[in-house]
């Protein structure tokens, strides 16, 4: 039961971050952030390099770490 808990915790945390990193960050090349975004699945990753390409526009001259395929249809 205890490693249960430990694999929620850790799932629950990597999200957070992620959601943190994709709503709030003020950074769009965060090293964690963009080590859990390049490891997502192609539709959140675009949803995630949509949503930074929005909120960050023209201060993020090149793509973070996983966004380099979703940057330019943005």
């Amino acid at each position: 039961m205890g490693l249960i808990r430990v694999l929620f915790f850790a799932i629950v945390l990597v999200a957070g971050y992620w959601a943190f990193y994709v709503y709030a960050s003020g950074e769009p090349y965060d090293e964690i952030g963009t080590a859990i975004n390049s490891r997502l699945p192609a539709d959140a990753r675009a949803f995630a390099c949509a949503e930074l390409k929005r909120r960050h526009g023209a201060k993020a001259v090149t793509p973070p770490d996983g966004c380099q395929a979703y940057w330019t249809g943005v």
